[in-house]
C-alpha cells in the first residue's frame, strides 16, 4: 500500500509538474510580455540565471565526463602494470583480496586511492551543483506561479468589472427601449 501511494503521490506531482511547464510553454510569450514577468525579470534576471545555470551544468557535466575518461586511463594503464610485474608491493594503493577458503568466504581489504577520493569529491561536486540548480529552479517556478496567480485574479476581477459594465448597459438599452415603444 505505501508503495502505492508513494509511486501514487510521485505520479501525481510529475503530472502536475508537466502540467504547470505545459501551460507556461503555451503562454511563454504572453507570459514573458507581461509586467509582473518583466519586473521579475528585471529584478532577479532570471533569463539570464536559467541560461547560465543551464551552461554550467553543461560545462560539470563535460568536465565529469573528462575526468572519468582520464580516471579510466589510469586504470588501464595500471593494469597493464599488474599484469607485467610480479612484485606484491604494486598493488599497496588499490584493494586486495586475501582467500581463507577460496570456496567459503573472501575478506576485503580496502585501501583508498587518490582516484576514488577524486571520484567523491566530483561526485559531491556535482551534487551540490544539481541541488542548487534545483532549489534556483523551485525558487522560479514558485515566483512565477505566485505572478501567474495574482494576473489570474486580476484577469477575473477584470472580467467580473466587464461583465458588471455590460450588465448595466444592457439595462439601460432595456429602459431606453421601454421608453421608447410608451411614446
Amino acid at each position: 500500500m505505501a508503495r502505492r501511494g508513494l509511486l501514487g503521490g510521485l505520479l501525481t506531482v510529475t503530472t502536475a509538474a508537466a502540467a504547470v511547464a505545459g501551460v507556461c510553454y503555451l503562454f511563454k510569450e504572453e507570459i514573458k510580455e507581461t509586467k509582473t514577468y518583466k519586473d521579475l525579470d528585471e529584478k532577479y534576471d532570471v533569463d539570464k540565471k536559467i541560461k547560465k545555470y543551464s551552461e554550467k551544468a553543461k560545462n560539470t557535466a563535460y568536465d565529469l565526463k573528462d575526468k572519468a575518461k582520464v580516471a579510466a586511463k589510469d586504470i588501464k594503464a595500471k593494469a597493464e602494470d599488474w599484469k607485467a610485474s610480479n612484485d606484491d608491493s604494486i598493488f599497496e594503493d588499490d584493494e586486495i583480496i586475501i582467500d581463507g577458503d577460496a570456496s567459503e568466504s573472501r575478506d576485503y581489504v580496502s585501501i583508498k586511492s587518490d582516484f576514488e577520493e577524486k571520484a567523491e569529491d566530483i561526485k559531491d561536486a556535482a551534487a551540490d551543483k544539481a541541488e542548487d540548480i534545483k532549489d534556483a529552479a523551485e525558487e522560479k517556478v514558485e515566483e512565477v506561479k505566485e505572478a501567474v496567480s495574482v494576473k489570474s485574479d486580476d484577469i477575473k476581477d477584470a472580467a467580473v468589472d466587464i461583465k458588471d459594465a455590460i450588465s448595466d448597459k444592457v439595462e439601460d438599452i432595456r429602459d431606453i427601449t421601454d421608453n421608447i415603444e410608451m411614446d
